[in-house]
């Protein structure tokens, strides 16, 4: 099996790392053995790039087998090392695109449990891709059950027959944006993306409350945080974003070449303003949020085939190039993102099964991008807490700015979680509620992320 890469493909350069704190003795072999059936599962994890005329093309080699690195680890600040190697570390194009590290309690360490951390890069894997990796990881820990291959998807898949008329019109503007990219200079100055990441959270009773709040309100849980966020960027004043983006899983029907458990790069996004205005209710606002973003979705998700011919007909910048356009956006916008933050929902995170002798104690996520600015909030539901990883290059927003923030991103969502909260009904205080759930028509639908904030 060869296949030359798509231009997305080509674009995409960033790592993503799930780090998965767990309770109970990890068996090597067992570890070992379920790495390699994850890998015998998904196609794309026994592929190196070769080079084919000067194309870069995905080479089937059934003698790649993804790593496995074991490291005693005795401190918080040796994880954290151990995580940052692996988010800012390239893929060697001859090696299997996931790797998988082994946080081993060193004797007599203050560290709580075994931790492993799942890395690969985003031109193989988006943000439910790497959860489709974790949750089979973990099964096979302690589960014989024998893989079933499939053949990857492509971008061809995804186009299919395409015949809606825009061909002409696509080529056009193809040509203009192919004759843009050919007049920018290259530069042969390196690129330096240094992420901030920080994390935030809501206690599990604050939590509770919102999701109660939501539901009495009719909102999905994401429109109330766009509104929130969009509110709290106004303590950047001028140099606040413009939009706000969120990614989509096109998973789950909506894209028929794209199975649940299949691993793809991404899909499609839509954007809200962020500027609102202020003298609306904040649940009226949420509300408006909440059938803008599905119709966004419906509109995004049918749009999806037509993008992705386009990028097709563009050829791939140089490096120098790229590196050029991102100056540009550096020099032009306010943020180094040009004017975007996006928001990314993982939804209510459970990654326990019933029969497994190991329990998930904590979960998070790294990402590291080897040429856009990435600018974004990761959001997530953990044991009934809501919790939010921040990550933005240094270029787009300092740490001072970046935590005020979040302080003001959940005080919102604090806040507008009690605003009648003592008035509520009996049934509804004691209701737990839930996640916007994909299975639930009362609800939006669910927000997954490409993990990778846009540029």
């Amino acid at each position: 099996m060869k296949r030359k890469l798509s231009t997305l493909e080509r674009l995409i350069d960033a790592n993503i790392c799930y780090r998965v704190a767990l309770e109970g003795e990890i068996d090597a072999d067992r570890l070992r053995s379920a790495i390699d059936r994850v890998q015998r599962k998904h196609p794309m994890l026994r592929m190196a790039i070769r080079d084919v005329d000067g194309e870069p093309h995905y080479a089937l080699d059934p003698a790649l087998r993804v790593p496995l690195r074991a490291v005693e680890w005795v401190s918080a600040e040796h994880r954290e090392r151990e995580c940052e190697t692996e988010t800012y570390g390239a893929f060697p194009p001859d090696q299997p695109q996931l790797r998988v590290v082994w946080l081993r309690r060193a004797e007599a360490a203050d560290v709580a449990c075994d931790e492993l951390l799942v890395t690969s890069t985003h031109r193989v894997c988006d943000g439910m891709s790497m959860f489709t990796i974790v949750r089979e990881l973990l099964r096979w820990l302690h589960s014989d059950q024998e893989p079933v291959p499939y053949t990857p998807p492509t971008v061809a898949d995804i186009v299919g027959d395409l015949r809606d008329g825009r061909s002409g019109k696509q080529r056009m503007a193809a040509r203009l944006v192919n004759a843009v990219f050919a007049l920018i200079p290259a530069s042969r100055r390196p690129l330096v993306n240094r992420e901030l990441r920080l994390e935030w959270a809501l206690d599990a009773a604050a939590s509770e409350r919102l999701k109660r709040r939501c539901r009495r309100e009719g909102v999905p849980l994401h429109a109330a945080m766009l509104v929130a966020l969009g509110e709290a960027l106004a303590v950047l004043g001028k140099r606040a974003p413009d939009w706000i983006e969120s990614p989509i899983d096109a998973r789950r029907g909506r894209l028929p070449a794209l199975k649940d458990d299949m691993l793809f790069f991404g899909g499609g996004s839509f954007k809200l303003a962020s500027k609102q205005d202020p003298r609306r209710d904040f649940w009226e606002r949420a509300r408006a949020a909440a059938a803008e973003m599905r119709e966004k979705i419906e509109r995004d998700i049918a749009e999806i085939p037509g993008k992705y011919q386009f990028c097709e007909m563009l050829r791939v910048p140089p490096a120098g190039k790229l590196r050029s356009i991102v100056r540009l956006g550096d020099a032009v916008s306010r943020n180094g993102n040009w004017n975007r933050i996006s928001l990314s929902n993982l939804g209510n995170v459970t990654l326990d099964e019933e029969a497994a002798p190991l329990r998930v104690r904590d979960f998070t996520v790294y990402v590291h991008s080897f040429a856009i600015r990435s600018l974004g909030i990761l959001a997530y539901m953990l044991h009934g807490r809501l919790r939010f990883i921040y990550i933005g290059d240094e270029t787009c927003l300092d740490r001072a700015r970046a935590e005020a923030i979040g302080r003001a991103f959940t005080g919102l969502l604090g806040d507008c979680a009690g605003r009648g909260e003592a008035d509520a009904p009996a049934a509804a205080r004691a209701d737990a509620g839930a996640l916007a759930h994909p299975d639930d028509p009362r609800q939006a639908e669910r927000i997954l992320p490409g993990a990778l904030p846009r540029s």
